[in-house]
């Protein structure tokens, strides 16, 4: 049942903060963007939706940022455990939760980082509006070749005290 006052949105497109890009970037590609935020976001390599990153070959990037379509994140997370590539991938909070998540992570071989910002993300609807969601966001760095590494962090969002 949603909290009294929450309004929620069915939009599929919300763009990462710079400031969310410069703590972990800087990125080679980015599969799902628009040709505006990547030319903001100084990503040189990258896919929208109508050149489809699904259908690209990722692994010839060195470090990948994914905020997919929450509507297709799973899509996106299947093919992101198959490349040996470093990448950072935004999600829901809530889709660590999924039995769909973890049956695709069950078959990931590499070493990964769970970062958890310490306030939620405040995302711009492309229009200028920045706002946080109705839930928390965590970014899942898979480190690719590196096997062994298996934590989880914490990090100051917005200069803000945990």
């Amino acid at each position: 049942m949603p909290k009294a006052g929450i309004q929620f949105s069915k939009k599929d497109e919300w763009y990462t903060p710079k400031e969310v890009i410069d703590f972990f970037g800087p990125f080679d590609y980015d599969p799902a963007t628009t040709d505006v935020q990547a030319k903001y976001l100084g990503i040189p390599n990258y896919d929208t939706i109508s050149s489809d990153g699904l259908k690209a070959n990722w692994s010839q990037y060195d470090k990948i940022w994914i905020n997919p379509p929450f509507t297709r994140k799973f899509e996106f997370l299947k093919k992101a455990i198959d490349i040996e590539s470093h990448i950072f991938f935004l999600m829901p909070i809530e889709t660590m939760t999924t039995g769909k998540f973890h049956k695709i992570m069950s078959s990931y071989r590499g070493g990964y980082t769970l970062w958890i910002p310490n306030g939620r993300i405040k995302f711009d609807d492309g229009s200028g509006n920045c706002s946080s969601p109705a839930f928390g966001s965590v970014i899942l760095e898979l480190h690719g070749r590196v096997k062994r590494i298996k934590r989880i962090k914490y990090w100051s969002l917005y200069g803000e005290d945990s």
